[in-house]
């Protein structure tokens, strides 16, 4: 039995609460304000992208082992001469699967690249009340749940990785929030409009 079992909003925020949560500090702040990322938020950045990176071109390798262990194991029976009333997979139906398998590989490939050069690129800010949620899914009689945690201020949704990041907020209170937009956008700061 899956399916929503909790939904819990949260609140009680201040200025500092958000620099400790999101990980910022005053300067990247003001070079916010300014439409710039700051050198250390720069610095994070480039190493998500090389993390990347990194587990792209590990996929890959795994990826080209499988294809080899295919066309060198799985393939050569399949072409040996099969009688009538044989049930083996036709190679060009392996080959097709292949071709499948790649488009779909490339076009993830070139999203997953574009969104990491988007997180060095512009600097977008988006002001409004902020809705900061956590949501916990998953089957009771299983051992855990996977909470989700967002924070959407203004018409942008920001997946947020803990429940101290979702607290900062208060719910209804104005925001500004900087962030640049990758396949989800990645918020950097944040500063409270009201008072």
């Amino acid at each position: 039995m899956g399916g929503m079992t909790d939904e819990t909003s949260y609140g009680h925020p201040g200025a500092v609460e958000l620099q400790r949560a999101l990980n910022f500090t005053e300067a990247d702040l003001a070079e916010n304000r300014a439409g710039r990322l700051s050198a250390a938020q720069n610095a994070r950045m480039t190493k998500g992208q090389s993390q990347g990176r990194v587990m792209t071109l590990v996929v890959l390798g795994v990826f080209v082992v499988l294809i080899a262990v295919i066309v060198f194991v799985v393939l050569p029976p399949s072409l040996a001469p099969q009688p009538a009333n044989s049930s083996a997979i036709p190679p060009w139906i392996i080959g097709l699967v292949i071709v499948v398998v790649l488009a779909i590989m490339a076009v993830s490939f070139l999203r997953t690249k574009r969104g990491l050069r988007g997180l060095t690129g512009t600097l977008l800010h988006v002001d409004g009340e902020a809705n900061p949620k956590s949501r916990s899914y998953g089957d009771a009689n299983q051992e855990g749940f996977d909470t989700i945690h967002r924070v959407k201020i203004g018409g942008v949704n920001f997946p947020v990785a803990s429940d101290i990041q979702v607290r900062a907020f208060e719910k209804g209170r104005r925001y500004r929030a900087y962030y640049v937009k990758s396949t989800l956008p990645v918020i950097l700061s944040a500063e409270p409009l009201d008072s």
